[in-house]
């Protein structure tokens, strides 16, 4: 190890966010780091292959396998998450999202970490009533609380506040839902990413009354490295693109070159709980992590639009048009 350079630890290190924020520092700013990838023993790592970076065998629920890798690190950025909405996965949220931040907390705190960077999201943050988009100072709502994965991610920047009050240096990047793909091989989308190629494809003809914030993968990477060295002690920067109801997103899909989507109309009331109700079955019987639920249904009746006007203020962001992006995941 070059113990001239800097040393950057990336928790997460082969999910969609943590692999590509080790991209970003890579590729902006690997010469002058030592980069460690935090990697549970179990991960397949073949999306870091061929990269510059120290590979490390750890977990974030079990706090004696983070002493060594948090060794020396002068920041963190800490990517490990879960992201569920079903309350079948209350608990592996709050033991992930929670506890998993709050051992980060500890280790960074143990080690003299310089700053941590904790990947949150705009599920943390209040919401305006609407269409209004909220700001990082909009208050929780207490509705969010009864949101599982909501409510983790709010816990989760309380244990970045505690670590604040505790001496450590926090700052907190707040994405909107995701979407784009991934650098390097393989290369990768996530479940948002793939809805929306479904939707291109003409095989989802409904769409919800509300409507959500978007962000491409790059940008939520590259703001990783513009807050950490330009954001300020416990802040938080919202990270996204546009608003777009879904009424608005399907249009611009359906306008594409070489959409096979036909038509589509908004969701009728009554089915919004059958068709959560049927993700919730699926799930059960797969055993997979439910994309469609009571509670993502609950969130597609909200338009929940967030403001970028901090983060192109203050860190100099600037956002790929989602045009753009969708295009690149249907091309």
């Amino acid at each position: 190890m070059d113990t001239e350079k800097r040393i950057v630890l990336v928790t997460g290190a082969t999910g969609y966010i943590g692999s590509q924020v080790v991209y970003a520092l890579q590729k902006l700013c690997g010469d002058t780091l030592h980069i460690r990838a935090l990697v549970r023993p179990s991960s397949d790592i073949s999306v870091l292959s061929g990269l510059p970076v120290e590979i490390v065998r750890g977990d974030i629920l079990n706090p004696v396998s983070l002493h060594e890798p948090f060794l020396s690190a002068e920041a963190v950025f800490h990517c490990a998450g879960l992201v569920a909405y079903s309350k079948n996965y209350r608990r592996e949220l709050h033991d992930t999202n929670v506890t998993g931040t709050a051992n980060v907390v500890n280790a960074c705190l143990q080690k003299g970490v310089n700053r941590l960077v904790l990947t949150s999201s705009v599920a943390a943050l209040g919401v305006k009533d609407g269409g209004e988009p909220a700001d990082e100072e909009t208050a929780f709502s207490d509705w969010q609380h009864r949101i599982a994965y909501m409510k983790s991610k709010r816990l989760a920047e309380m244990e970045g506040e505690r670590g604040i009050a505790e001496g450590l240096d926090v700052v907190m990047v707040n994405p909107g839902v995701v979407i784009g793909r991934s650098e390097g091989f393989p290369a990768f989308t996530n479940s948002a990413s793939k809805a929306l190629k479904r939707i291109y494809q003409g095989r989802i003809p409904l769409y919800p009354s509300g409507g959500i914030s978007l962000v491409d993968i790059w940008d939520v990477a590259r703001a990783h490295l513009e807050v950490w060295s330009k954001g300020k002690r416990g802040e938080r920067y919202i990270i996204v693109s546009e608003n777009r109801s879904y009424g608005e997103l399907f249009a611009m899909i359906r306008e594409l070159p070489g959409s096979n989507m036909r038509f589509a109309v908004s969701a009728v009331e009554s089915l919004y709980g059958i068709v959560g109700g049927g993700g919730e079955l699926f799930a059960l019987l797969t055993g997979r992590r439910p994309y469609i639920s009571f509670e993502s249904m609950q969130l597609a009746r909200r338009k929940l639009y967030y403001s970028n006007r901090k983060s192109v203020g203050k860190l100099g962001m600037s956002y790929r048009p989602v045009r753009d992006i969708v295009q690149s995941i249907v091309g």
